[in-house]
């Protein structure tokens, strides 16, 4: 039923949510694949799926459905694939809490996001929108079909093993 209370607005073209979409789905396609060809490959399978399924979408938070769209298409193809993931318990902990002052200038962006793109994959896109693209938790947390509380979850383990991989990078000569 519709609610008459309620103004709806109007769905925008598809062509036009795209272009400007386009940029972050290419970033976030990125931090997935972990290289251009196959970030490529994600963001072509995305907007395919997105087009197939732009008559069902009612226009609200496009953002979020295309990145939908494209962690659902990349856990297909991940299925396929087999995984390996880091069991948390071997990963060690900076033993004080000042562990950036020291690595602080040593490390370099790139740097950094070349050790995201190592962490597993629920770890690297929950840190790859909260930390990269600045999303905010709930943006997140639908685009991930997820809760907050397990947002939060992935994203305190993934800083875990991704704190404990850049303290070592930074103190090795």
């Amino acid at each position: 039923m519709i609610n008459p209370f309620r103004a709806r607005t109007p769905k925008e073209p598809f062509s036009k949510v795209v272009e400007r979409e386009l940029p972050v789905l290419y970033r976030v396609a990125k931090r997935l694949a972990r290289n251009e060809s196959d970030a490529e490959d994600l963001v072509g399978q995305t907007m395919l799926k997105a087009h197939q399924l732009w008559a069902e979408f009612d226009g609200r938070h496009p953002r979020s459905w295309l990145i939908r769209i494209m962690r659902n298409e990349w856990l297909n193809e991940a299925r396929r694939k087999s995984r390996s993931d880091v069991a948390l318990e071997a990963v060690a902990d900076p033993a004080d809490d000042e562990f950036w002052k020291p690595i602080d200038g040593r490390l370099d962006s790139e740097t950094i996001l070349k050790a995201i793109d190592e962490l597993p994959d629920d770890y690297r896109l929950a840190i790859t929108l909260c930390d990269v693209e600045d999303w905010d938790y709930s943006e997140t947390a639908l685009a991930l079909e997820i809760s907050l509380p397990t947002l939060r979850t992935r994203l305190f383990r993934g800083r875990k093993i991704l704190r404990s991989r850049l303290v070592h990078l930074a103190t090795q000569p």
